[in-house]
């Protein structure tokens, strides 16, 4: 049965009692940042970089659906506080997942949705309208908290508030409550911006009493860390699909946009032979909707699969490949990736 993964994001307080504080105390742990994992390219033409990703699984080579969700939004104790719709902060989460092509987005935070249905209700026949009750349930909760905090730093001759967030992500089993996964903590400190005030009198820069200056800084410090934690889950759940052609270093796969993939992605090949899985190749498949092409990197040297997986692709080409299962998975994110 294919597994759902389901999104809940609730976006929560640390306390300054707890070890994962989002107090500021040294000019050195602004630039602690998470980083966005990319896959080098010229990496994947050496053969010892040819290793098969974590979490690859041939049976779940396709969209997961899932759902996001906000609980509700806090701040550090120390931090300037404001008002955020939480609507807003679910909606960018959404369009950071739906944009990667991996999920399967089912929306919970679409106002025209609630709209079109009342419309329906009234105006359209009985047997056309939109029905409540017919959601997909999700198989996964995919729980995230979300920290903000800001704190103002005073220099010689200006001020600087900065704002940062911290993200940690688990998922888990709804039905039994059993964690699945956990995602390394996420933190990222936004650049500080600059203002000057004069004994309590403020002259100018960022205005941090402005209510919608502190929510627009908020919501990108929050951006920010969803972003890379989308990267995280990209190559946490690797997509890839069944090798269907082969010739001259060009291949087919039977997986697309529709299955996962969403720019030019490197990829591993492998021979699948009765459990036993075997690296044999790198390459790049350029996505269309329902099937890819790819172009071969390099074979992996002194590997006697390999070698005769070569010899025979190359000799037989889609006969070979109708009688031996060979897979191209994903690895990391693709390098031109943008944010």
């Amino acid at each position: 049965m294919k597994k759902y993964l389901s999104l809940a994001v609730m976006i929560a307080a640390i306390s300054g009692c707890q070890s994962t504080s989002l107090k500021i105390n040294s000019e050195a742990d602004v630039d602690v940042n998470s980083k966005i994992h990319r896959v080098n390219k010229e990496a994947l033409y050496e053969s010892q970089n040819i290793q098969l990703p974590s979490n690859y699984d041939v049976k779940a080579f396709s969209k997961m659906s899932i759902a996001a969700y906000v609980d509700h939004i806090r701040f550090e104790n120390d931090a300037e506080k404001t008002t955020i719709d939480t609507g807003i902060i679910a909606k960018l989460l959404e369009n950071e997942l739906a944009r990667t092509k991996r999920y399967e987005v089912l929306t919970r935070n679409c106002d025209a949705c609630d709209y079109e249905v009342a419309y329906q209700a009234e105006n359209t026949q009985e047997e056309g309208a939109i029905q409540r009750g017919n959601q997909l349930n999700p198989d996964f909760v995919f729980e995230t908290s979300v920290a903000l905090g800001s704190v103002i730093k005073k220099k010689s001759d200006h001020n600087e508030i900065i704002f940062r967030s911290l993200v940690t992500t688990k998922v888990v089993d709804p039905q039994t409550g059993r964690i699945i996964h956990s995602f390394e903590p996420i933190r990222h400190n936004m650049p500080a911006k600059r203002f000057f005030m004069v004994e309590g009198t403020f002259l100018g820069g960022f205005d941090y009493r402005k209510q919608n200056e502190l929510q627009e800084a908020y919501k990108e410090a929050a951006q920010k860390a969803i972003q890379v934690l989308v990267n995280r889950t990209i190559d946490y759940y690797p997509v890839g699909g069944r090798v269907t052609n082969f010739r001259n270093g060009r291949f087919a796969i039977d997986a697309g946009i529709n299955q996962g993939f969403a720019t030019k992605q490197p990829v591993v090949l492998f021979l699948s032979d009765d459990g036993l899985d075997i690296p044999i190749a790198s390459g790049e498949v350029t996505p269309k909707a329902e099937s890819g092409s790819g172009v071969l990197f390099t074979w992996k040297e002194d590997d006697l699969d390999a070698q005769d997986v070569q010899k025979n692709l190359e000799a037989m080409g889609k006969e070979y490949l109708k009688r031996h299962k060979i897979y191209a998975v994903s690895v990391g994110t693709p390098e031109d990736w943008a944010l």
